[in-house]
């Protein structure tokens, strides 16, 4: 495991000479591409706040947490100031404190702002009762304090534990980072579409929403005319995208070889096998419910209907394994709309999807014990593939929804849904601020007028939105609906 190196002088002072040959860095800079994720750039260094980062194993946010440390010294805070710590080995919230203290304490005639990042902090047990500790005693003044963690299971309860002792910021504190969206993955392969995405100003969240509420309103925006001619280009990338997913290092091989190499998906079976035991689960029902889920994915399905054809005997059981996979980033589950009360149908069919095309390929290939690479180019050329991009789409509107509702206390279940009735099923009925867009997928080869009528039945057509087809290929408006290809959306939001 890398780890940056204190100085020899003083064991609590980070030595800057390590950041040169640590491992995360080293490898960072070899890559022919590098990822710069802009959560990384959303931190307020100079308040005093409690953030943490989480995101899914593999995702890069060690490397992250370093080139931040390496951007502070470079902006000329002095080594010193900055702690950094990995907390595998820490098993108890006394120990986390006593830690900080010390650090703190061997910087008493430190001069300036304190930075401390702690890595894997969801290894500490009970480490938010350690942060309250150190808040309440005055420990945290003028310093700023970052911890990783690899689940979110933990983040309702720091948000319950640490009332008030956070930080006064207007800032989200707990943020995520997620493998990187198709747009990135767009702007990382192509200088040229880079350029073309910056000159839209498409990094911008009000232009985002701008572009939305045009589309929901039956219009076709300048940026999707234009995005258009590019339509091949994005095409050929998003056909990457369904097997490289959005972790960089599988990226990295794909481009440089044309393969991702076994030990890639290795890597993650095993973190996600470890994750699963370090909860006291058993990995026979892990293994016979990631194989279930590939079977009815993106269908309606209960819990009971979920554990037929395994060994789990309890629905209880089945909701407790699909909540540990999406609080470890793997899962995303969506629930029925009801437009009469505006809310979710908890009691409702679940749909459960997969949040990234690497992670699916990896779990599936060691569910079905099959070659990974092979078996991910087979199944994108497959009659299976619109379910892995309504996945992708799923994922993406749940990550679109956070940044039109940003909120320590946002819920995916209350922000992206389904609806259905009898005759009629739409995909998803996104939450805006403004009104409820519905977005129906057809990824197939031709678009017929039969295939809009989901979205003229949606209860709310045309009070604002008159909802999104989003197609394999085709760019259009019927009947005030805009028909628009899954990469050029993708690449909108």
């Amino acid at each position: 495991m890398s780890t940056l190196s204190l100085s020899r002088q003083n064991p609590w002072w980070l030595d800057p000479s390590s950041l040169n040959n640590d491992d995360n860095l080293l490898q960072y800079y070899s890559s022919k591409l590098k990822w710069d994720p802009r959560i990384v750039h959303t931190f307020d260094f100079e308040t005093d706040a409690i953030y943490t980062l989480r995101g899914p194993r593999q995702v890069g946010k060690t490397t992250s947490l370093k080139l931040i440390i390496k951007d502070l010294i470079e902006k000329g805070v002095p080594p010193r100031n900055i702690f950094y710590w990995t907390c595998d080995l820490i098993d108890n919230p006394k120990t986390l404190v006593e830690l900080v203290e010390s650090y703190i304490q061997n910087s008493s005639l430190t001069e300036g702002r304190l930075y401390i990042f702690l890595d894997e902090i969801s290894a500490v047990k009970d480490w938010q009762r350690g942060m309250k500790y150190l808040y309440d005693t005055g420990v945290l003044k003028n310093v700023s304090l970052l911890m990783t963690g690899s689940h979110s299971i933990d983040i309702k309860a720091s948000a319950e534990r640490l009332p008030g002792r956070r930080g006064i910021t207007g800032d989200v504190l707990d943020k995520i980072m997620l493998p990187m969206k198709f747009s990135e993955y767009v702007e990382l392969r192509s200088p040229r579409l880079r350029t073309l995405i910056m000159s839209m100003k498409l990094y911008r969240g009000e232009q985002r929403r701008h572009i939305l509420h045009e589309l929901a309103g039956g219009d076709i925006p300048t940026e999707v005319k234009e995005l258009g001619m590019y339509f091949t280009q994005l095409d050929s990338l998003f056909r990457d995208y369904l097997i490289t997913g959005g972790l960089i290092s599988p990226i990295n091989d794909y481009v440089k070889d044309g393969v991702i190499e076994e030990y890639q998906y290795m890597r993650y079976m095993n973190v996600t096998i470890g994750d699963i035991a370090q909860w006291k689960k058993r990995q026979s029902y892990l293994v016979a419910l990631l194989s279930r889920i590939e079977d009815v994915l993106t269908s309606r399905i209960s819990w009971n209907s979920l554990k037929k054809g395994t060994d789990i005997s309890h629905t209880n059981t089945v909701a407790d394994y699909v909540d540990i996979l999406e609080s470890s980033f793997i899962l995303t589950t969506l629930y029925g709309y009801d437009p009469n009360t505006k809310k979710p149908r908890y009691e409702s069919e679940k749909k459960i999807y997969f949040r990234d095309p690497f992670i699916f390929h990896s779990l599936r290939a060691w569910v079905r014990q099959l070659p990974p690479f092979e078996a991910s180019i087979r199944y994108t050329e497959s009659d299976n593939v619109p379910k892995l991009v309504e996945s992708v789409l799923a994922d993406h509107l749940l990550r679109l929804s956070f940044n039109l509702n940003p909120s320590n206390l946002f819920e995916p279940s209350r922000n992206l849904l389904y609806w259905s009735t009898k005759k009629h099923e739409i995909d998803f009925v996104l939450h805006t601020p403004k009104y409820n867009v519905p977005i129906e997928l057809k990824y197939q080869n031709t678009i017929n007028r039969s295939d809009y009528s989901p979205l003229f039945a949606f209860p709310e057509n045309g009070v604002a939105s008159k909802g999104v087809l989003a197609t394999k290929e085709k760019l259009e408006t019927h009947r005030g609906v805009v028909a628009i290809p899954v990469p050029i959306l993708l690449t909108l939001i």
